[in-house]
């Protein structure tokens, strides 16, 4: 693939997408992010993680690879599924939503996001939500809203993430391995190596949604010229040659990365949503949830999730969807979920995935150090994302795993 240039600054190299950064990082100069990508698709999450920390920190941690330093913000919630903290190294972006906003917040009126997403997914054919491609919790209220929709007719989930090409072990590409499985591997996707990422899609396709793949390939990137404005192309021309010219009444949720979900320009650029927009002529209900967290706008974070209780909440001035920031007029609705809790030693929303806790078993406990403890399905192949993970101390509290029924397998790294 032809190497696409990286810029240094993190919020550029956000703007572009993460996805094909990555993608163009398998393939770039001697740097520990391919070796990291190497790793990983090897499923040796500690190997690859512990790598890219090293590259992106200097031993008394200060930043040394600010590049290193996004990967691995991305990568270390796979693990631990959370934002990672220290992705408050940049900016607070408090500032970044407009004058005004803790008032606006203040005045405005929290109402349940699932049901309002609901109550407007009725007069479209489209849904478009967004992730940050660090926070596993967006993947879970990705399910959340593929479950609220799948009664109103919606059957394709296109998902951003997903490879378009086939990869080494395989002649599939990653959506025709996922449709023939069911389920992840680690040739599905480098974000859908994160298990709540691959839960979400198993459980789509097991309420009968189709997946369908549409990121721009290597022959549209290099055709296109490239950047951003080649990818959101291909990737708006990508959906409509896979489903809307041969089903242009079809009802689709589309998975995209933070900006990709903009129907209207940003900064000059017109993103995948606005192309789809005006190539269908179909207005898309399109949902921001990367916006406002307690990692970017921690003190407008705070005001609101202060005021939503237990449930992931979209607030209204009057009968007008409350959007601070960038996307103030590019989004229908911003999401703001709920403040972190924790049962079992894990993030309280895992539950919404429907998993039971199980104990994760005495001997793989470690006496020293730390391990990775991991759990498949029994049946499960060697290169299957696991069903879920977590980093495990010695002399700390143990948390439990929170798996689906079924006969299971473990397994641990070090």
């Amino acid at each position: 693939m032809k190497q696409i240039t990286i810029m240094a600054s993190l919020a550029v190299a956000f703007a572009l997408s993460a996805a094909a950064m990555l993608l163009a990082q398998e393939k770039a100069t001697p740097s520990p992010i391919p070796a990291a990508q190497e790793e990983l698709g090897r499923g040796h999450y500690l190997a690859a993680i512990d790598g890219l920390k090293r590259a992106a920190y200097t031993p008394d941690g200060r930043v040394r690879d600010p590049v290193a330093l996004q990967v691995w913000q991305q990568f270390m919630p796979f693990l631990t599924n959370e934002l990672e903290p220290s992705a408050s190294n940049r900016r607070n972006s408090d500032e970044m939503l407009g004058s005004g906003w803790a008032s606006k917040i203040a005045a405005a009126t929290p109402r349940d996001a699932i049901g309002e997403i609901v109550r407007r997914a009725r007069t479209t054919s489209i849904v478009i939500l967004n992730e940050a491609h660090g926070s596993p919790r967006d993947r879970a209220f990705g399910l959340e809203v593929a479950r609220a929709l799948r009664p109103l007719g919606y059957s394709v989930l296109a998902v951003e993430a997903i490879r378009t090409y086939p990869v080494a072990s395989t002649p599939l590409s990653g959506v025709e391995q996922l449709k023939a499985d069911g389920f992840a591997r680690m040739g599905t996707g480098v974000y859908t190596r994160d298990p709540v990422f691959a839960g979400f899609l198993r459980q789509a396709l097991a309420l009968g949604y189709e997946p369908i793949a549409y990121d721009a390939t290597t022959a549209q990137m290099t055709s296109g010229g490239g950047g951003v404005t080649g990818r959101e192309q291909a990737q708006a021309d990508n959906l409509i040659a896979a489903i809307f010219a041969a089903r242009p009444t079809a009802k689709v949720f589309v998975y995209v990365g933070v900006s990709h979900v903009a129907e209207a320009p940003l900064d000059g650029t017109e993103w995948m949503a606005a192309r789809l927009k005006r190539l269908t002529g179909i207005d898309p209900l399109t949902i921001d949830q990367a916006t406002l967290t307690d990692v970017s706008a921690r003190s407008a974070y705070d005001l609101a999730a202060g005021r939503i209780g237990d449930r992931s909440a979209i607030f209204f001035t009057q009968r007008k969807p409350l959007v601070l920031g960038r996307y103030a007029r590019a989004v229908d609705l911003q999401v703001v979920h709920p403040r972190r809790s924790y049962r079992f030693g894990r993030p309280a929303w895992l539950a919404t995935l429907g998993g039971r806790p199980v104990p994760i078993p005495k001997d793989l406990i470690p006496a020293a150090g730390r391990r990775l403890v991991q759990v498949f399905a029994a049946n499960a192949p060697a290169d299957a994302v696991p069903l879920d993970q977590v980093l495990v101390k010695d002399g700390g509290a143990v948390p439990m795993l929170m798996v689906p029924p079924g006969p299971l397998r473990f397994a641990v790294q070090h």
